[in-house]
């Protein structure tokens, strides 16, 4: 089946509101079938017990009718002795079958229109879940009012009949559609978010307290097992061992939510016995072994210490609620410091309410007896009182202290951002200082090393000058000998020349006539004088 909760509103209704086949099968099944199931149940047990016990069949509509009526916490007058005290654990198992129903239906209706409930879906669902039961209930009043003519049984009040059925099934559909529908309800009313954490809370408060009330029922018969076994003996026949077992069974939510009502702090009532925390008298039972758990008293001295149940619970409650509340803010959600609290008073108040609920309809009369069950009221205002009150002590704790551990690790922040910032200011300025220091232990050792470099640059340059007059006389030596050496070549050529001159010149002597004119050899005179110059 398709659920409701992530329908999309994008489909609009249709204006024809008339039923079609389909929804009108769907509507039938829901008005049907719970009443059917149960009939064909109750008949089978009801037939199957009398066949065992050899009995006459005369009454079986009657046995019907009025196991019908039991079923829906009716009170039965039998043979003039009321019984208003019944088992809660069939009427447990309608409510959930007929919740279940309606949620089928629904679903069934939004896959068959395609469009999310409306309030005539609601409606319609309603008044089928109601229908079935209320027309097998008048069917049930009418068939006892036959049968009292000829039966020790007197028809029940018709008006308190229809009222508990009504109520029961109310409480089915509610349950049922609801779980289909709250999340758009909710964002529809705008819920406040408090209200909307306060559900599951609740929750938690009411399973805590009936299964500590289910331990100490537990312990209380392991405690007063020779007496069971003494009540379950008393039967003459396995029949009858079979069916106290069962009726222990079907009884034993009414002992444990009595057993929640009594670790409250109220008290429990049946016949001459009151038990409580506080005192225990003894009295008369009804013979079934369920009841061995009930202590014949007195009163222990350890029993007000039992109050911690309540009292944790409280505290448990708290703390979801805080937890639950400053996960809403940390996604952002707009809660406030006080929303834990309302938190806890909204869970609180919702659990009271259905403690008080459930205490009073396990209750009632039982003949002799008078009046039996918890002080219904008082275990609502209890429970109410110690959830509520240690739960807004332990939530506005929690939340202080997370508010207190935020705002300390806000101010370890900022200080270390703080030392952060200052230790990188004073790294700047090492570093700075050391760049400074640096740069003047670099000028000193430049000005030291100018220093160390002066002298030998004066030596460099005294050598540099001693060895460039050393190469300048040297060059001058070399100069010296090559102009010696030019001037030995100048003379050898000189010599050579004044050979080739004398040579030249005897051979012009020999070769011209002496008789030549003397003007010709005063010019070769004259030469020869400026080639020995």
């Amino acid at each position: 089946m398709t659920s409701t909760l992530g329908r999309s509103t994008r489909h609009v209704p249709t204006d024809d509101d008339s039923l079609d086949p389909e929804r009108f099968r769907i509507l039938l099944g829901t008005a049907a079938r719970v009443p059917a199931v149960t009939l064909a149940v109750v008949a089978t047990i009801v037939v199957t017990t009398m066949v065992v016990a050899n009995s006459d069949l005369t009454g079986i509509y009657a046995a019907i009718a009025g196991t019908w009526l039991a079923l829906h916490q009716v009170t039965l007058t039998i043979d003039g002795t009321s019984l208003g005290v019944l088992p809660l654990l069939p009427t447990a198992v309608l409510v959930w079958q007929a919740a279940r129903g309606c949620a089928s239906a629904a679903d069934a209706l939004v896959e068959n229109s395609g469009y999310a409930l409306d309030r005539q879906d609601v409606s319609r669902i309603t008044v089928a879940v109601l229908a079935g039961p209320l027309l097998v209930t008048a069917a049930s009043l009418i068939v006892l009012q036959d049968a009292a003519s000829v039966l020790p049984v007197t028809p029940p009040n018709a008006a308190a009949a229809l009222a508990w059925v009504t109520g029961i099934y109310l409480v089915a559909a509610l349950i049922g559609i609801g779980s289909r529908v709250w999340k758009p309800l909710v964002r529809y009313y705008s819920a406040p978010d408090w209200l909307v954490l306060a559900f599951r809370p609740a929750l938690r408060v009411l399973l805590g307290m009936f299964a500590l009330g289910g331990v100490a029922v537990v312990a209380g018969l392991l405690w007063s097992w020779n007496v069971v076994g003494e009540l379950l003996a008393r039967g003459d026949h396995w029949t009858d061992v079979l069916g106290l077992t069962v009726m222990s069974i079907l009884y034993l939510p009414n002992v444990i939510i009595g057993a929640a009502a009594v670790l409250a702090g109220s008290t429990v009532h049946f016949g001459d016995i009151h038990l409580s925390l506080f005192e225990a008298t003894g009295g008369d039972l009804p013979a079934l072994p369920v009841l061995a758990a009930v202590p014949s008293g007195p009163a222990a001295a350890f029993w007000p210490v039992l109050l911690a149940v309540p009292a944790t619970i409280g505290a448990l409650l708290g703390r979801f609620a805080a937890q639950r509340t400053l996960q809403a803010k940390a996604d952002g959600a707009p809660v406030g410091s006080a929303d834990a609290s309302w938190t806890v008073l909204a869970a609180a108040a919702g659990a009271g309410l259905v403690t008080a609920l459930a205490t009073w309809v396990a209750g009632g009369p039982l003949g002799v007896f008078g009046t039996v069950g918890a002080n219904w009221w008082l275990a609502g205002i209890l429970v109410f009182a110690w959830s509520g009150l240690l739960g807004i002590i332990t939530a506005q704790l929690l939340v202080w202290r997370e508010g207190r551990l935020a705002a300390v690790a806000l101010r370890a922040d900022t200080e270390v951002d703080e030392e952060t910032s200052e230790d990188a200011a004073d790294a700047a300025e090492a570093d700075n200082a050391a760049d400074a220091g640096a740069d003047g232990e670099l000028e000193a050792a430049e000005s030291e090393t100018s220093a160390l470099e002066a002298p030998v640059a004066e030596d460099t340059t005294a050598a540099e000058r001693e060895v460039a007059e050393v190469d300048e006389d040297e060059a001058a030596a070399v100069d010296e000998d090559e102009a010696a050496e030019d001037d030995a070549e100048s003379l050898e050529e000189d010599a050579d020349a004044d050979d080739v001159i004398d040579a030249e010149v005897v051979e012009v002597v020999d070769e011209d006539d002496a008789e030549d004119d003397d003007e010709p050899d005063k010019e070769v005179a004259n030469e020869a004088e400026k080639g020995a110059d």
